[in-house]
This record gives structure tokens, C-alpha cells and sequence, in this order.
């Protein structure tokens, strides 16, 4: 097979692969679906009714079509490239590029045994359409066929060639009585449940359905967190049993809703519970317009999926620090490196480090302890401005990261701060638009992208990213820094205001952070308010003694115009402050 071309596997579990060797990430169910539809089909076409038949036969036409629409943008955000369009999708027909493809299914010559029945998209369930069930086992039937046709033949000219299939069956059958326990080595799992439409008209039932699929797909993004299939965790709609639940399915936290409809819009109402103490961790209730569509459900997916990651990682983080063991395996270090790290505090982040450093001692492969240990880098780098010799060693960890799971939206994130902080902000901003379309609720993500594009001197640009950051995460411990992010980029734009505003947010939330000192007293200059300008001046230095210079200076802006005006700035209040030239903000 030519490694030019994309790898499809379709015996056994779904597998994609691009021309590379990486593994093309399709995270929903339907998604694989589609594709092993069109690949089976004779010129790899079906027309749009057909798929909408199979895939989403048990809901409305219209809700089907949607559906659909959503399923195929997912599908060429990951496969199509401007140069190169895997998937095209015309009025009436979907079609699959099968020339740029390499299909297990379409060897001329199949390994014994791989057409066997049941091997065909091995676990690949899709829970209430009949019609899709009825292609998959007409699918597998047609293979287990040819198979033994095949092994006939070979049968008539090798006496041992039928016997093959009933060795494989053999093996296969040897299934443990319960396959989920332990099957996540003590990482938390999560499982959505079936949320309930409680409006009292079936016609909502795509709005309930919607977003706990889509949560499913979307949580999936979340490396460090494996999610339950929805073909297991749906099968427990109704279902009060929390403990029996969460056993059955070795999940450690159950999330589940309920939709109401209130006069003229819609209420969600979610909550997060912790199975092994039944206690409800997180509750939120979302407004919803009515008619709600699809963009809707979207955004508050992304909103939900972003909170969930904050509020798992930090139940965790605690779990770990609270527990007694005495041997501790990888991911006991790395919780409770977490937990350390997010004090802030240079001896906890010392602390941070020697647990990460020991995680990946027991395991240099986990992907988890590396990228924590990278999170521990860049903490060390931007507290201490350390040289690019330090940057550069968290840009080999980051990249070591990305080998270790490439669909990790974290790794290609720290790849991208570094990159930024080496001053090369076009492969920094390819690095951290890639983190995002991994996933899209990494909140961090968006806000160093606005970062980004700050220090390459679009300040305009940042504003979107940052607002979505701070949508995305609003109660973060970190969201200190896309206020600050916010109050530069104001300031870049002379709107003196709403940087003052953005900057006092930053430290209500961070007392002492530098960064946001320094625009509020540079902002405060440039609006003429000198009296104010000297006071968060003298406020900065109680919080930062050594304050000078040299801190504005390892700024990585792309433009240094922007390092001399915030420094001649703070050089004026300085003077002004003390009635004499200050030398710590001269340039060197």
C-alpha cells in the first residue's frame, strides 16, 4: 500500500490514517459510520436521503438533515484540505475520493480469517436505528460469505486452511464476564447519560438528544479523560441506581439533564455527580431560545465541555491530594502535581515538578506526564522570563507530547506557546489553531491565540479568541491571564477605559500579577490621570520590588516599538513618582 495515500481499516475496530501515518481522529460514532458507508458503496457516493435513512432514520426529516449537515462539516474540518478535498459534499450525493484511499475491505487478496463475521467495524454500535444495524449485519453476512468461499477453496488444496475460522471464534469468544472493569487503570471516566425531555413534546427530543451526543463527541477531545461510549451509557435511560450505574460502567463521575420548557424558551438543567460518594459535584442551569438550533446547541456544548474539564480536573486534583498511598502509580503523581502546581507558589511548583519528573520515570511515554510536566515548564519560564536555551527545552517536551497522543489539543497548545515566546508567532498561531480544532473548548487555547496575535501586533484580532476564552471558562483559577490579555489589547488600541477595566479584573482575580500593573499604570498615563497613574505605579512596586525593565524587555512582542512605549511609560510615572530619573527603566 502506498504510504501517499489515506489507510482505511474497516475489519476490526474503525481506523483512519492520513498519508503520514497519523491517526485521523473521528471521534463520533456516526462519523465512522458515514465514512465506512461511502467507502463500501461501489463509487464511494450515496445520496444524502440514504445516509440520513441509516444514520438518523428514527428522528424527524428535518432534525435528520441537520444532523446530518453537522456530521459532514465535523467530517471536513478533518479531512479536507484546500488542495486536497477527501469528502465532497454536492446538493443531492456525498461522495468519498476512494483513488485517494486504501481500504482493508478492497485487498485483492484478504489475510486468512479477516473477512470473518463480526470483525467488519468491530464494536461499532449505534443505538436505535434499526436501519443502520440492518447495513452492519448485511455488511458482515456479505463477508462471512466470501469468506467461505474462499477457505473452501483453499480447503480443497490445503487440508488445514478451513480450519482457521473456528480457531479465531474460539479466541474471540473468550470475552471477560465484565469488560469495563478496570479497563481505565484508575483514570476517572465520565459517562453522559441520556438527557430526559421533560417539555411533554417528543418533537424536543433532537434538543436533549443533541447535546448529550454532542457532549459525548466533544468530551472526547479531552485526552486525559476517557468518556463512555454512548451506546453504553444511553442503555441506562430512567435509571436512578447512581452506584449501580457508575459500577457497570466504571465510571467515576455521571452527568446527566433534564429539559424544561419555561413560557417562551427552553431550561437545561445539568448535573455532575461523583458515583463513589453520590455527592453532586457541579449543577448549572442554561437558558435555551426557542426555537433552538443547531448553533445553540454548539455554543453551550462548548460552554459545558470547557466547565466539566475545570471541574473534573480539579475534583481529581484534590482526590489525589487528600489520598494516602504508599506507593503512588503515574497518574497519583501527575493529580497530585497538578494540585501543586496551581497553588502558584515557587516552593509547590518546585514540588510539581520532582512528582512529574517521577511519573515519567515510571512511564517516559505517558503523554499526560509529559504534557504536565511541559504546563510546568511554561510556568517556570513566564515567573522567571528564563532565556530561550529554557524555551526551547519546553518546545522538545511539548513535541515529545504530540508524539505521544497527536490528538491531544494540549500538546500542539504548548508547542505553540513556545513557539511564541521564540518570537516565531506564524508557526506559533498554526500551532494553536490546530489545538483548537482539536478541541474546541480548550479555553487556554483560545486565549493564548489572542496572546499570539498581540505580540504580532494585531491586537483586534485578539479580541475574539479572548472573549471566547473567558466564555468558555469564566470561573477558571487561571482566567486572570485573558483579562490581562483583554487589557492589552485595549491598550494597543488607545481605549484607555476598558483596558483600566480589564486590568483591575486581572487583579481582583491575581493581586500582584505584574503584567496587568503594568498596563493599568501605562493606561492610566496615557488617559492623563497622573494621580491615579502614580498610585498603581507605587501599588506595583510594594507587590514587585525588583520590578524593572528587564521584565518588559523579555515581552516577546514581534515589534520591540511596543517593549520601549510600555517602558518609557512607566518611566514617566516613575519620574513623576519620585521627582528624578529612575534607572531601573532606562534601556540598557
Amino acid at each position: 500500500m502506498s504510504r501517499s495515500q489515506y489507510q482505511l481499516s474497516l475489519l476490526g475496530p474503525f481506523r483512519l490514517s492520513a498519508p503520514g501515518g497519523e491517526r485521523v481522529g473521528i471521534s463520533s460514532k456516526k462519523g465512522m459510520a458515514l465514512i465506512a458507508m461511502l467507502a463500501t458503496a461501489r463509487d464511494g457516493e450515496r445520496t444524502r436521503a440514504w445516509l440520513q435513512d441509516r444514520l438518523w432514520g428514527s428522528r424527524q426529516t428535518q432534525e435528520a438533515q441537520g444532523s446530518l449537515r453537522r456530521e459532514l462539516l465535523n467530517l471536513r474540518k478533518l479531512l479536507n484540505h484546500a488542495d486536497d478535498p477527501l469528502l465532497i459534499c454536492e446538493r443531492d450525493v456525498i461522495r468519498l475520493r476512494l483513488e485517494r484511499i486504501d481500504i482493508d475491505t478492497r485487498a485483492s487478496r484478504l489475510a486468512p480469517g479477516d473477512a470473518a463475521g463480526g470483525d467488519f467495524l468491530e464494536g461499532l454500535d449505534i443505538s436505535g436505528e434499526a436501519a443502520f444495524e440492518e447495513w452492519l449485519r448485511e455488511q458482515r453476512h456479505d463477508r462471512a460469505s466470501l469468506f467461505k468461499k474462499r477457505t473452501a477453496r483453499g480447503a480443497a488444496g490445503n487440508g488445514s486452511a478451513a480450519q482457521e475460522p473456528a480457531t479465531r471464534t474460539q479466541k474471540s469468544a473468550a470475552v471477560p464476564a465484565d469488560p469495563l472493569r478496570g479497563t481505565f487503570k484508575d483514570r476517572p471516566a465520565l459517562a453522559v447519560l441520556s438527557f430526559e425531555n421533560l417539555t411533554g413534546d417528543a418533537a424536543n427530543d433532537y434538543i436533549s438528544e443533541g447535546i448529550s451526543e454532542d457532549l459525548i463527541d466533544r468530551l472526547s477531545c479531552l485526552r486525559w479523560l476517557p468518556v463512555i461510549a454512548r451506546g453504553s451509557s444511553f442503555s441506562f435511560a430512567g435509571q436512578d441506581d447512581r452506584k449501580g450505574i457508575s459500577q457497570q460502567l466504571d465510571a467515576r463521575y455521571l452527568l446527566d439533564g433534564r429539559l424544561r420548557r419555561f413560557g417562551g424558551k427552553f431550561m437545561l438543567h445539568i448535573s455532575l455527580t461523583d458515583a463513589t460518594s453520590n455527592l453532586t459535584l457541579w449543577s448549572q442551569r442554561l437558558g435555551l431560545p426557542s426555537p433552538c438550533g443547531f448553533e445553540h446547541i454548539e455554543q453551550v456544548v462548548a460552554e459545558l465541555v470547557a466547565a466539566l474539564d475545570s471541574r473534573i480536573d480539579h475534583a481529581e486534583q484534590l482526590r489525589a491530594r487528600n489520598g494516602r498511598r504508599d506507593s503512588l502509580d503515574v497518574n497519583d503523581l501527575v493529580w497530585r502535581g497538578r494540585w501543586h502546581l496551581n497553588r502558584f507558589s515557587r516552593d509547590d511548583a518546585e514540588k510539581a515538578r520532582r512528582l512529574f519528573a517521577e511519573a515519567l520515570v515510571l512511564d517516559p511515554e505517558s503523554s499526560e506526564a509529559l504534557i504536565q510536566h511541559t504546563f510546568y515548564l511554561s510556568w517556570s519560564i513566564w515567573t522567571g522570563r528564563l532565556p530561550a536555551s529554557k524555551i526551547q527545552e519546553m518546545r522538545r517536551y511539548a513535541q515529545h507530547a504530540i508524539l505521544a497522543d497527536c490528538n491531544d489539543g494540549r500538546g500542539h497548545m504548548l508547542a505553540g506557546m513556545a513557539e511564541m515566546w521564540l518570537r516565531r508567532t506564524d508557526t506559533a498561531e498554526d500551532m494553536l489553531r490546530r489545538a483548537i480544532d482539536l478541541n474546541p473548548s480548550l479555553a487556554l487555547a483560545h486565549a493564548e491565540l489572542g496572546s499570539c496575535l498581540i505580540l504580532s501586533g494585531r491586537p483586534k484580532e485578539a479580541f475574539a479568541p479572548l472573549e471566547m476564552a473567558l466564555r468558555l471558562s469564566p470561573n477558571d483559577i487561571h482566567v486572570f491571564y485573558p483579562l490581562g490579555e483583554l487589557a492589552i489589547a485595549h491598550c494597543m488600541c488607545r481605549e484607555w477605559p476598558q483596558a483600566i477595566g480589564f486590568a483591575d479584573r486581572a487583579l481582583m482575580r491575581r493581586p500582584g500579577y505584574w503584567y496587568a500593573c503594568m498596563i493599568k499604570v501605562t493606561a492610566l498615563f496615557e488617559q492623563g490621570d497622573l494621580a491615579a497613574a502614580k498610585q498603581a505605579f507605587a501599588e506595583m512596586m510594594i507587590a514587585k520590588p525588583d520590578f524593572s525593565r528587564s521584565y518588559i524587555e523579555w515581552l516577546p512582542f514581534t515589534d520591540r516599538t511596543w517593549t520601549d512605549y510600555f517602558a518609557k511609560a512607566l518611566a514617566s510615572v516613575a519620574r513623576s513618582a519620585s521627582g528624578a530619573p529612575v534607572n531601573q527603566f532606562d534601556p540598557a
